[in-house]
C-alpha cells in the first residue's frame, strides 16, 4: 500500500521534507523516527545537490513485513561523480569510496552522508542502494557490493527497508 509518493527538486525539498516527517512520525515508533528522517534527509540532499538533475522522487511503501521508503534521481550516478573529481574508476570502487566517505566535490570536509546512513542501519533497517551496474547493500552498520545484472539503474535508487516491529503499533499503517 502506498503511503507517500512525491517528486521534489531543489524549490520543493522543503515542503516535502515536512511531508515526509509527518507521515514517518505517523508510522514509525518514535524512537526510531529520528534516525530514519536523517537517513532520509541525506539521500534525498544527494537526489538535489549530487545527481546533477537538481531533484528526483520519493515513494513509501508498505508491505506486510516493512515500510519501503524508495529515493531515486535519474542525474548520472556515483560513478560519474567520483571519476568528475578524482579521475578514472570503476562502478563498485566509486561505491565503496562513497561509504568510506569520499565525496564527488573532493571537498575532504564533505562526504559523511553516506558513512553516516550506512551506520544508522545499525538499528535494524535496511539499505540496498543502487547505481549504475552495481549494488551496494547496508544492514547492521555493515555494507557491501552484491552481484547484479549488467542493466544499470539510471542514477541512483536507494531504499530504505523499515520492519514491521519499528512501526506504531497504532499509527495509521493501513
Amino acid at each position: 500500500m502506498i503511503r507517500y509518493q512525491s517528486g521534489f527538486d531543489a524549490t520543493t525539498v522543503g515542503a516535502v521534507a515536512v511531508q515526509i516527517r509527518q507521515v514517518i512520525g505517523d508510522l514509525v515508533e518514535g524512537e526510531w523516527a529520528h534516525g530514519l528522517l536523517y537517513m532520509i534527509r541525506e539521500l534525498v540532499d544527494n537526489a538535489v545537490f549530487h545527481s546533477g538533475t537538481n531533484g528526483g522522487d520519493c515513494l513509501m511503501e508498505l508491505s506486510e513485513t516493512h515500510l519501503h521508503v524508495v529515493i531515486r534521481d535519474r542525474g548520472w550516478g556515483i560513478h560519474h561523480s567520483l571519476q568528475q573529481a578524482y579521475g578514472a574508476m570503476d562502478e563498485g570502487t566509486a561505491v565503496r569510496w562513497a561509504f568510506q566517505g569520499v565525496s564527488g566535490t573532493a571537498d575532504d570536509q564533505r562526504g559523511i552522508g553516506l558513512p553516516s546512513v550506512l551506520q544508522r542501519t545499525e538499528t535494524g533497517i535496511g539499505l540496498l542502494l543502487e547505481t549504475g551496474t552495481v549494488a551496494f547493500v547496508g544492514t547492521q552498520g555493515e555494507g557491501y557490493l552484491i552481484g547484479k545484472s549488467t542493466q544499470g539503474v539510471e542514477g541512483v535508487v536507494a531504499t530504505l527497508n523499515i520492519p514491521r516491529w519499528m512501526l506504531r503499533p497504532d499509527g495509521d499503517i493501513g
